[in-house]
C-alpha cells in the first residue's frame, strides 16, 4: 500500500477517514499485552494523515537521508503506527500477528528493533527534546526533512518536555512540528486537569516560542490543513493542539474508561468483539488482523503487593500517625485520596517533582510514602534522591516495584536493571526487598520504623506472562524481618546461591534440581541490600565450596558486586560468580521466561553456572 496522492480534497478526506477506521480496528484487534487502547484510538486520525498524506518517507529505504522524521513520543499507544507502517510496507503485514511474542521485533513500546522507527521511546516526556535535537541536526546539515512528533498530553507534566520546548523556541526550528494528542485523560480513568492541570496549554507553548494552532483532532480536513500549513510562522516551531476523545470510536472506551490492558486478561474478552463491531460498521473488509481473543496460555503469577497490600499497609500506618502522607506519580491509591484528601499528593507524570516535593514535605515534619514505578525511580530522579532527600536524611519511604525484567516485552525503558547499583551508592539510604505479600508486610513495618530515607522494593502486581512453572515455590516460612540481616532459606555444603526479588523464584527451582542430582545447595534471600549483611556472606563462604549470585540486575554494582566486596575485603577463600545482566541492553524480548532466557537467566543457566562453580 502506498500513500494517498489524490489532489481532489473531498476524495482525499474520504479515503483518509476510511484509513483511520482501518488503523483503529486493526490496532485494537492486535490485543497485545501492553495495549493502550484509549490513546491508540484517540491519536489514530493524526497518525493517518501523517503516514498516508504528509510524511516524506520511503518504506523501501527507511534511512533515506532526505526523509521526514516521525516520533511517537509516548512510545505507548503505538499500535496504529505499527498497522500503518505494515500497510505501507516497512515490514511484512503478518509480523503484526506476532506483536510482543517471543523474539518479535514489534515490542510493546516503540523501539528501533522495527524498521522505520526512528527512536526507541517509552520513558514519557523525552520526545520533544529528542525531536528538537533531530530538527536542529537536520537544519545544521541543510537536509530538507522535517520532524513531526505526536506527544500525549499527560506526558507534558514531565518538566523535560518544557526544557525541550524552550530549546526549540530558542533556535526557531521551523522544521519541527509538535502535535499534542489532547485527549484530556491519563491512567486510572482520571483527567489531566484533575491530576496536574495543563491549561492554558496553547498559551504555554506560545510562551516558549511556538506558533500554535488548535484543531479538532478527529476532523481529517482540519488535520490536513494544519499540517499542510506548517510552519505556521517563519522562525518558529509549530505546535498543533488536537482536541481528541480517548477511546474514540468505541462507546465504552470513550472518555478514558479503559486506560490500558488486554481483553481476555484485564477486561472481558466479549468487549473486544463489541469494539471491533462498532469500529467496522458495515465495512467488514477493514479488519485484516486475526483477532486475539484470549490472553497468553502461559501461566501468570498473581501477587497483591502493590495493588492491595501496599494500600492495606499505607492505610494502617496513616490511621495511627497523622504525619503519614502519600505522594504518587500518576498511579494513585484513590481510596487514600478520598479518606485523607489533605495528605494525598499526586504530582502526575513527574518523578523529579515527586522526589523534590517529598523532600520538602519531610523537612517540615510529614512522613511521605512515595509510590515509585521502577525503573523511573531512581533513573529519572536520581539527583533529587541523592542531593536532596538523602543528603538531608529525610524521613521518607520509597515503595518501588517491577524490579528486573518482569515488564518483559515493554522494552528497555521499562526494564529495571540498574536501580540496585544506584541505590547502593547513596549515603543515608536504607534499601530493602520483599519476595511476596507476607514478606512485604514485614518489610513495610520495618521501613516505617526507621527514622530516615528507605527504599522498599516489592513485587509487581503480576508476572505477565511466562511463569515457567514458578507460580508456587515451596519455600519455607519467612523468618523475622531484620534490617541489616538477610535470610537463610536453606544451607548447603557444595554451593550457596545468593539471590532476591524475582530471581529467587528460578534460583530456588534450580537449587531443587541440583539437590535432586546429589548436590548440597544453600540459598540466601537478600532482604537487606543496604546495610548489607556481610556476616551471612562470610558464613556462606566458610560453609560452601562456592557462591553464586543470581539477580535480575546489572552485574556492575548490583548485589553481586556487594558480595564480591565482602569476599575481597575479608580475604575469603571461595569460588565465586555473578550471574545477572551483562553490560548490554535486553532487546530480544517476549514473555518473562523468554526474555530471561535471552538474558542468560533461565533455570538451566543457573544450573550450568552452579555446576561449573562446584567443579563437576
Amino acid at each position: 500500500m502506498s500513500q494517498i496522492t489524490t489532489t481532489d480534497r473531498d476524495m482525499l478526506i474520504t479515503e483518509l477517514e476510511r484509513k483511520a477506521r482501518f488503523l483503529r480496528v486493526n490496532a485494537l484487534a492486535l490485543n497485545n499485552r501492553t495495549l493502550h487502547a484509549g490513546g491508540a484510538l484517540s491519536s489514530a486520525d493524526l497518525f493517518t494523515v501523517l503516514f498516508y498524506h504528509v510524511l516524506r518517507i520511503d518504506p523501501k529505504n527507511p534511512r533515506w537521508e532526505d526523509r521526514d522524521i516521525f516520533i511517537n513520543s509516548r512510545g505507548h499507544a503505538g499500535e496504529p503506527v505499527y498497522v500503518a507502517m505494515a500497510d505501507l510496507g516497512f515490514f511484512p503485514w503478518d509480523d503484526l500477528q506476532s506483536i510482543e511474542d517471543n523474539g518479535c521485533h514489534l515490542h510493546g513500546l516503540s523501539a528501533t528493533t522495527t524498521s522505520g522507527i526512528e527512536v526507541s521511546m517509552g520513558s514519557l516526556g523525552t520526545g520533544i527534546s529528542v525531536a528538537t535535537g533531530m530538527a536542529l541536526s537536520l537544519r545544521t546539515q541543510n537536509r530538507p526533512g522535517r520532524v513531526f512528533i505526536v506527544t500525549g498530553d499527560g506526558e507534558l507534566q514531565e518538566g523535560l518536555s518544557w526544557e525541550g520546548a524552550m530549546s526549540a523556541g530558542k533556535y526557531g526550528l521551523e522544521n519541527l512540528v509538535v502535535i499534542v494528542d489532547r485527549n484530556k485523560y491519563q491512567s486510572n480513568d482520571r483527567g489531566t486537569e484533575t491530576v496536574q492541570p495543563l491549561e492554558p496549554l496553547d498559551k504555554k507553548f506560545e510562551a516558549f516560542g511556538f506558533s500554535v494552532h488548535c484543531i479538532d483532532g478527529h476532523d481529517i480536513g482540519q488535520i490536513i490543513d494544519a499540517l499542510e500549513a506548517a510552519p505556521l510562522e517563519p522562525g518558529k516551531p509549530t505546535c498543533i493542539i488536537a482536541d481528541t476523545i480517548k477511546g474514540k470510536g468505541v462507546s465504552f472506551l470513550e472518555s478514558g474508561h479503559v486506560h490500558c490492558g488486554r481483553f481476555g486478561r484485564d477486561y472481558d474478552s466479549a468487549l473486544l468483539d463489541q469494539a471491533i463491531a462498532e469500529l467496522q460498521g458495515d465495512d467488514e473488509s477493514l479488519l485484516r488482523i486475526d483477532v486475539r481473543k484470549q490472553c497468553d496460555s502461559i501461566s501468570e503469577i498473581p501477587l497483591g503487593s502493590i495493588a492491595n497490600v501496599f494500600s492495606e499497609k499505607l492505610h494502617e500506618w496513616a490511621e495511627k500517625d497523622d504525619r503519614i502522607c502519600y505522594v504518587g506519580v500518576d498511579t494513585m491509591d484513590q481510596h487514600f485520596q478520598v479518606k485523607y484528601p489533605d495528605r494525598a499528593f499526586d504530582v502526575g507524570i513527574a518523578e523529579q517533582d515527586e522526589m523534590a516535593l517529598s523532600t520538602g514535605l519531610s523537612m517540615q515534619g510529614l512522613i511521605p510514602v512515595i509510590q515509585a514505578w521502577a525503573p523511573f525511580t531512581p533513573l529519572r530522579n536520581f539527583d533529587q534522591l541523592r542531593t536532596y532527600l538523602c543528603r538531608h536524611d529525610c524521613n521518607a519511604k520509597i515503595i518501588g516495584w517491577t524490579l528486573g525484567l518482569v515488564n518483559n516485552s515493554h522494552g528497555t525503558t521499562h526494564h529495571d536493571l540498574e536501580s540496585i547499583a544506584l541505590y547502593r551508592v547513596v549515603p543515608n539510604l536504607t534499601v530493602l526487598t520483599a519476595f511476596d505479600d507476607d514478606q512485604f508486610r514485614q518489610a513495610f513495618d520495618a521501613a516505617m520504623a526507621i527514622n530516615g530515607p528507605v527504599v522498599l522494593l516489592g513485587q509487581p502486581k503480576h508476572y505477565a506472562p511466562g511463569s515457567d512453572g514458578l507460580m508456587d515455590p515451596d519455600l519455607p516460612p519467612h523468618g523475622d524481618y531484620v534490617v541489616g540481616k538477610s535470610q537463610w532459606v536453606k544451607r548447603g555444603g557444595d554451593l550457596t546461591i545468593v539471590t532476591y526479588g524475582p530471581a529467587l523464584r528460578y534460583a530456588w527451582k534450580a537449587a531443587a534440581q541440583l539437590e535432586a542430582s546429589g548436590k548440597s545447595v544453600g540459598l540466601i534471600n537478600v532482604t537487606s541490600i543496604k546495610p548489607f549483611d556481610k556476616d551471612i556472606i562470610e558464613q556462606a563462604a566458610k560453609a560452601s565450596k562456592a557462591i553464586l549470585v543470581v539477580e535480575e540486575q546489572s552485574i556492575i554494582g548490583g548485589v553481586g558486586s556487594a558480595v564480591a566486596e565482602v569476599i575481597a575485603e575479608r580475604s575469603l577463600r571461595v569460588r565465586f560468580k555473578r550471574q545477572g545482566i551483562r553490560d548490554r541492553y535486553i532487546e530480544d524480548l517476549g514473555d518473562w521466561t523468554y526474555t530471561r532466557n535471552a538474558a542468560g537467566l533461565s533455570v538451566d543457566h543457573v544450573i550450568q553456572h552452579a555446576t561449573i562453580l562446584i567443579g563437576e
